[in-house]
């Protein structure tokens, strides 16, 4: 329709810009110009086609959802970031070592210096002091070498590794987490986009079939065969069923950007979702059981188990902190050597000889150092502050301990709620597989007596409306029924989010 549109409104501006050149024959230039406008005018407003829709489905959407996500993207950060913890932790077991060196100008002009001098005059010693006024330019080269290795610390780099790898593990599942979430969130999003498609659906084919008894009424009026009422009646039915066309769109078109917005792509882009088979197999026989899903939650959910890997930490945390008790043993090494080079001296304002030294690369060959030493530190007194930190360390773990604890009971209550739920689905695909059946088959008799007079227009209105009803109550028990299943998964934690990605 919209092709035939097109074309009919592009024949119609090549029409009106023959004429308008071959009345204006008698001024070229114009025309020329008037005509060039025209065309082109016609090649913007009808040369561009929308562009074709991009058909999306659910395992495409979420497999975008999981790259685009921010709260992936920060999840994938944290857990890095504790990869590094965990390698700096490791670090904590080796000896470090560090080295230095530097080459040194060094010049000094007018400096004064003072010597005690002794002489002995008479028997008696007597203490002078000689002040001398020197200058100097010399060089001087240095490098060192040093080491460290903690032997002792109260079992604290211990504590720091152990800690360090429950964090990694929490996060780890902390990051599983969160692609679930965005799984199941992008699930339901998508699932109520084919819902209000299907409502939608239902909407225009209610809407058409109003239209249809609208020109059947109208006749029947013509003839006499019907009252003018059911004709005035109809209409409003005709224009109410249109308003719900009217709803059914735009309620459609929210859910398609809510959906949208969840995978970070542009709304205003040209997006279809692909509509599966309706699947309503009921799920294996263990999911009958709620027992089993509990306990099949508590062993497999991931932000259960980053909890459980963060209280972990935490008490491991009360171990480094009481390492501070314990005295820290440490083994140290140094090893170097210093050189110097007196190129110029004057006392006096005389110059002297320089003294005879070997060049500085000997100097460092030969005049070398090196030292070995075990150290042992001990705070026995601290002004309390080891003891506040054990605390924190202990508070810290308590509370990690109860939010464990009221993450477990919030699984147990929501894994019981979606057996609720999902047994409830199951119920209300067979009452509304029996109520569309019935309706449909009262719509059916009602009309077939209405067109022969037996019935009135309120009971054909009536049982129009309860087809309607029944029909949009089965589509929504059919999508629920779905999303209770995924709900029931995502629940128990058994969302496997590597089938979303290619191998």
């Amino acid at each position: 329709m919209n092709d035939v549109c097109l074309f009919v409104a592009t024949q119609k501006f090549l029409k009106l810009t023959w004429d308008i050149s071959f009345k204006t024959m008698r001024y070229p230039f114009k025309a020329s110009v008037l005509v060039g406008f025209l065309l082109f005018f016609s090649t913007q407003a009808f040369g561009q086609s929308p562009s074709a829709a991009k058909t999306l489905t659910l395992k495409e959407c979420i497999r975008i959802a999981l790259k685009n996500a921010t709260s992936v993207q920060k999840a994938e950060n944290s857990y890095a970031l504790t990869g590094a913890q965990v390698l700096s932790s490791y670090g904590q077991f080796l000896p470090s070592l560090s080295v230095s060196s530097s080459y040194t100008f060094y010049s000094n002009s007018n400096d004064l210096q003072q010597t005690a001098l002794n002489e002995v005059v008479a028997g008696d010693t007597l203490s002078t002091i000689s002040t001398s006024v020197v200058s100097t330019k010399s060089r001087s080269a240095r490098y060192s070498i040093s080491s460290s290795l903690n032997l002792f610390n109260g079992f604290s780099d211990y504590a720091s590794l152990k800690q360090s790898l429950r964090n990694e593990d929490a996060a780890k599942y902390s990051l599983a987490r969160a692609k679930e979430q965005i799984a199941f969130d992008v699930a339901q999003a998508y699932l109520q986009v084919l819902l209000n498609q299907e409502l939608l659906k239902i909407s225009q084919e209610t809407y058409t079939s109003s239209q249809e008894q609208l020109q059947q009424i109208a006749a029947q009026v013509k003839i006499g065969a019907k009252a003018e009422a059911d004709l005035y009646q109809q209409e409003a039915e005709v224009s109410s069923d249109e308003l719900s066309v009217i709803d059914a769109e735009n309620t459609l078109r929210s859910s398609k950007i809510d959906l949208l917005v969840k995978l970070r792509l542009n709304p205003r882009e040209n997006y279809e979702f692909f509509v599966p088979a309706t699947d309503t197999t009921e799920l294996d026989s263990q999911y009958r059981s709620l027992d089993w899903l509990v306990a099949e939650a508590i062993e497999s959910r991931s932000d259960l188990k980053s909890a459980k890997f963060s209280m972990e930490a935490y008490d491991w945390s009360i171990t480094g902190a009481k390492s501070d008790y314990y005295p820290s043993l440490n083994l140290n090494f140094s090893y170097g050597s210093s050189g110097t080079l007196i190129d110029d001296q004057t006392i006096d304002g005389t110059a002297v000889d320089n003294p005879s030294l070997a060049n500085l690369f000997d100097q460092l060959k030969e005049q070398t150092s090196t030292s070995i030493a075990l150290g042992l530190s001990w705070t026995i007194f601290d002004g309390f502050s080891r003891n506040l930190s054990v605390q924190q360390a202990k508070v810290n773990y308590q509370n990690s301990r109860l939010d464990y604890e009221d993450l477990k009971l919030d699984v147990i209550s929501e894994v019981t709620q979606a057996f609720g739920d999902y047994n409830a689905a199951l119920k209300k695909l067979e009452s509304t597989r029996k109520g569309l059946t019935s309706a449909e088959k009262a719509y059916e008799t009602v009309n077939e007596r209405y067109k022969i007079g037996s019935a009135t227009f309120v009971e054909l209105s009536s049982s129009r409306a309860t087809l309607v009803t029944a029909q949009a109550n089965r589509a929504q028990a059919e999508f629920n029924f779905t999303f209770q299943k995924k709900i029931l998964a995502y629940y128990i934690g058994a969302v496997d989010i590597d089938t979303y990605f290619p191998e």
